[in-house]
């Protein structure tokens, strides 16, 4: 996570002083749900993850109430997002307590990869034990292999800035420079009603309050935008202040390097093109929970996301 503060230092400057206006703020009534359907209220999770080109995955799972059953891929999803959180909050801690003279950031975090991988594991324990085909041992430990490339990676990103910054400085106040340059709130909860949102809408983090981010991992996905999309017109509205960037921290764990890739992280723009799309998608979304209205699966299976979780209820042994 860390790795978008530097990203920001480092293209801040190049995204000139004028931004084009934006219109479709999520506090203007012009981005605000139909009345008509009001009572409908769901998560953003919901409309934002587009596995189907029809939709049909919001009609299975909010009018049928059909389960979403747990997989390997989506245990990993969620333990890769806790572990950039206590990355962060293991980070902040140490610069909060520790002398100037003592201060060594990377070996400390590398001290406590252990604990880190533990606590993150134990919150999806559940989950874990609900998936029907277990993971065998090698997997397991791969896994954990590959989440320690992500404390490696955050822990000589951030020590090597944070040392950068302290060599400048003749009386160097660790928690002051980390607060400032690392300023990520990665538990901002947000009401947003007038969205269709489910409270609380919360994102994964908020940097500086400037850039609104989401850690997604695995394959990349056209449709990773919308969640940017959706939790800021949940903070303009729960806020009433403008939010105009958006960052999508994507992480592969590629076995053939020992640190993660980011290859397609980035920070955004996010312009009122890229909001209006949501808005119609998000609409129509929950026209089709208010109605009940089932929009069909799409004409052939090659058109369908391999790893939607409904695909046995569409083109499976559960039709």
């Amino acid at each position: 996570m860390h790795y978008i503060a530097i990203l920001y230092e480092r293209t801040r400057q190049s995204r000139g002083a004028i931004a084009p206006a934006i219109e479709l703020r999520g506090y203007s009534p012009k981005t605000w749900i139909p009345a008509e359907l009001s009572e409908v209220e769901l998560p953003v999770y919901a409309l934002a993850y587009t596995p189907c080109p029809r939709f049909r995955d919001v009609y299975l799972e909010w009018v049928l109430k059909t389960p979403i059953i747990p997989t390997w891929g989506r245990y990993q999803g969620r333990v890769i997002d806790e572990v950039y959180k206590l990355i962060h909050e293991k980070c902040e801690e140490y610069a909060s307590g520790t002398r100037i003279r003592n201060f060594d950031l990377y070996n400390h975090l590398i001290g406590e990869q252990d604990a880190i991988l533990a606590n993150a594991k134990s919150k999806y324990q559940r989950e874990l034990s609900q998936i029907q085909t277990q993971p065998d041992e090698s997997v397991t430990q791969a896994f954990d292999e590959a989440l320690k490339k992500i404390i490696r990676f955050e822990a000589e990103i951030t020590s090597a800035f944070m040392n950068f910054e302290i060599a400048k400085i003749e009386s160097a106040n660790p928690h002051r420079i980390f607060t400032e340059y690392f300023n990520f709130n990665t538990d901002f909860a947000l009401s947003a009603r007038n969205q269709g949102f489910r409270a609380p809408a919360t994102p994964d983090f908020i940097y500086r309050h400037e850039v609104i981010g989401d850690i997604k991992s695995g394959k990349w996905q056209h449709f990773f935008e919308y969640t940017i999309v959706a939790y800021t017109l949940a903070y303009e509205e729960h806020t009433g202040h403008d939010m105009n960037y958006g960052a999508i921290l994507h992480v592969e764990l590629p076995t053939s390097r020992l640190v993660p890739a980011h290859y397609r992280a980035g920070i955004e723009f996010l312009d009122d093109y890229k909001r209006k799309r949501f808005i119609l998608m998000r609409d129509h979304k929950l026209e089709i929970v208010s109605q009940g209205l089932d929009p069909g699966k799409p004409d052939s299976q090659d058109e369908c996301d391999t790893e939607c979780p409904f695909l046995p209820y569409c083109w499976g042994d559960k039709e």
